[in-house]
């Protein structure tokens, strides 16, 4: 069976879907999603038709002239199970189905998890390969489709989608929403919500969703929304997706956010009451070119989908706060990246911008590297050309992959055709596939940034930062300081450094995350019970794995990890308990 994509048993040369049709139940005691999905191909099958599944229960299966034959393979613990339908000449059919209560992409919430404690709460996570644990479909970023959806969900909640809303109806016991996406996604892009949601405008063309105790202040926090989207309009083009609203989800959601077309998924931490972690939604926002509209063919060229778009944030956010607040971002963006070379070590297959992963899970090789490192081979291919040159290369590849997918390969090739003298100074294929950071990797200069190497220097020097010192830093200034502060420090500078900075206090999540890692690593004791209630409170893994890596590495609390897990294990997504999971198992915990 030709196979194009090691992630997924889809076999192009039967066909490709281009359409669904949805009608979905959402379950909340059985914690199930059921329904019906009705497939349109882009041309008759030719032969068998496989697709991909894990963990999916499928009932029947209907073509135009009755019941189709179909069988499972074998379970792959990374691909999940291979559905073949006996499809041959058909162009149309239906399958019945319900996911199971292990679903990886569906995280159900009690009440108690939710920020009013009123009501159950779903959200899905499709990326990169769970999509084929809420319905059967070629799981692959190279498959795009178009799709209709009625979900049927319990009264009172609220249903939302990443598509356009048409409207409810309210039944008896439940209420069916109703969608249409015009434009055609990759299946890791589906979404869908259920909770209590409440909404607000913030734009002519954006709405923030959150839960009702929420939406205020995410309506506050995200209002410079729509002057994101006309500064990116400025550099890329029309914005393609109509509208850009925004989800702001429960604690436990994995990341701090899914790019869903017309529909972002965001993370609470964001929500810190001074507008200063609103990058996120620039990057999530680029997406919406880089990724969503130009997607990467496969998880093997995610740096195209991760590197173009953080190339975009900063763009954005250099045209709205200056190039030098840019620069600042993108030091701290590397150094961040420097620990997961740390992590995986500097000459291994992970730290590439591409390399084979047959028979590795995605989420095993998640990392900045694509971020930064894509970020990096992008702005030093900038700096040989020049920015017009180089902005110029972006909206023709931009139009010209317009809703498709792309390989490293073919780029290559895209600037061999209007950028050849780049090849002249720099190593494209070093970049591309060889591990580590290259050295001629360029560098970011900011007054920002110096006011942080002095402080650095200072304390090097035995000199602590001062509040007055440091009061009016901008948050990733702060960031960059706890970067690079040694992860091992006396415990009386932890307490120093708690009250220059007001860490004892702060709602900026990523100052606690370096903070508490340090504290715990340092035997700073009052640290401790801070530390655990923000493993248990948040659920985006960015900020909690390095504090409780922290804790599994460290003897005075290796013993608390296991423990810990366990009590908040039914709290967070099953993304975020897998990887924890992970750091106890090579701790031998």
């Amino acid at each position: 069976m030709p196979r194009h994509d090691p992630h997924s048993f889809a076999d192009l040369s039967q066909g490709r879907i281009r359409h669904i049709a949805f009608d979905l139940t959402v379950d909340f005691d059985r914690h199930q999603i059921r329904g019906t999905a009705r497939y349109r191909l882009d041309r008759p099958a030719r032969g068998a038709l496989d697709l991909d599944t894990r963990g999916l229960t499928v009932h029947a299966a209907t073509g135009p002239g009755g019941p189709i034959r179909f069988s499972f393979g074998d379970d792959d613990a990374i691909l999940g199970q291979r559905l073949r339908l006996e499809a041959d000449g058909l162009a149309e059919f239906v399958l019945e189905f319900t996911t199971s209560e292990q679903a990886v992409a569906l995280q159900w919430l009690t009440p108690a998890q939710t920020a009013g404690g009123r009501h159950p709460y779903l959200f899905t996570q499709c990326q990169p390969h769970h999509a084929r644990t809420i319905f059967p479909c070629q799981d692959s970023p190279s498959v795009r489709f178009t799709f209709d959806a009625a979900l049927r969900v319990p009264q009172p909640l609220v249903g939302a989608m990443a598509a356009a809303p048409l409207g409810s109806e309210a039944g008896t016991a439940a209420t069916t929403f109703r969608f249409h996406m015009p434009q055609p996604i990759p299946s890791y892009l589906f979404a869908l919500a259920v909770g209590e949601i409440a909404s607000r405008d913030i734009g002519r063309r954006s709405r923030v969703y959150a839960e009702p105790d929420v939406v205020e202040a995410a309506a506050w926090e995200f209002a410079r929304t729509e002057d994101m989207l006309q500064e990116a309009e400025k550099l890329y083009g029309p914005y393609p997706w109509e509208r850009y609203d925004m989800l702001v989800l429960p604690p436990s959601f994995p990341y701090g956010g899914m790019e869903n077309a017309r529909l972002t998924f965001l993370t609470q931490t964001m929500i810190v009451g001074d507008r200063s972690l609103t990058n996120l939604i620039a990057h999530e926002l680029a997406h919406s070119w880089t990724g969503n509209l130009v997607t990467n063919a496969t998880w093997e060229d995610f740096w195209l989908n991760e590197g173009w778009t953080t190339y975009a944030e900063r763009r954005i956010l250099g045209a709205l706060e200056g190039e030098d607040s840019a620069m600042l971002r993108a030091a701290t963006g590397r150094r961040t990246m420097f620990r997961d070379l740390d992590r995986f070590g500097w000459q291994s297959d992970p730290t590439r911008l591409k390399f084979p992963q047959q028979g590795i899970d995605p989420e095993s090789v998640v990392s900045y590297v694509p971020y930064e490192k894509g970020y990096s081979f992008l702005v030093r291919l900038e700096r040989v050309v020049g920015r017009p040159a180089f902005d110029a290369f972006t909206r023709r590849y931009i139009d010209e992959h317009r809703f498709q997918t792309i390989t490293t390969e073919a780029f290559v090739e895209l600037l061999r055709r209007d950028l050849p003298r780049v090849f002249d100074e720099v190593d494209v294929e070093n970049w591309l596939y060889a591990p580590g950071f290259p050295a001629d990797a360029p560098p970011f200069e900011s007054p920002l940034i110096d006011e942080v190497s002095n402080r650095l220097f200072d304390y090097q020097e035995g000199r602590l930062p001062r509040r007055g010192q440091v009061a009016g830093w901008a948050t990733a200034q702060t960031y960059l300081f706890l970067q690079h502060l040694p992860r091992v420090i006396p415990v009386e500078h932890c307490a120093a450094l708690e009250q220059a900075f007001s860490l004892d206090r702060t709602r900026v999540p990523q100052f606690l995350s370096h903070f508490l890692e340090i504290a715990v690593r340092s035997g700073y004791q009052p640290a401790l019970p801070r530390a655990e209630d923000l493993i248990t409170s948040v659920g985006r893994m960015f900020i909690i794995v390095p504090v409780f890596l922290a804790m599994a590495e460290t003897e005075w609390t290796r013993h608390r990890a296991r423990p810990l897990l366990e009590r908040i294990r039914a709290r967070h997504h099953p993304i975020t308990v897998a990887r924890l999971e992970e750091i106890l198992r090579k701790e031998g915990l």
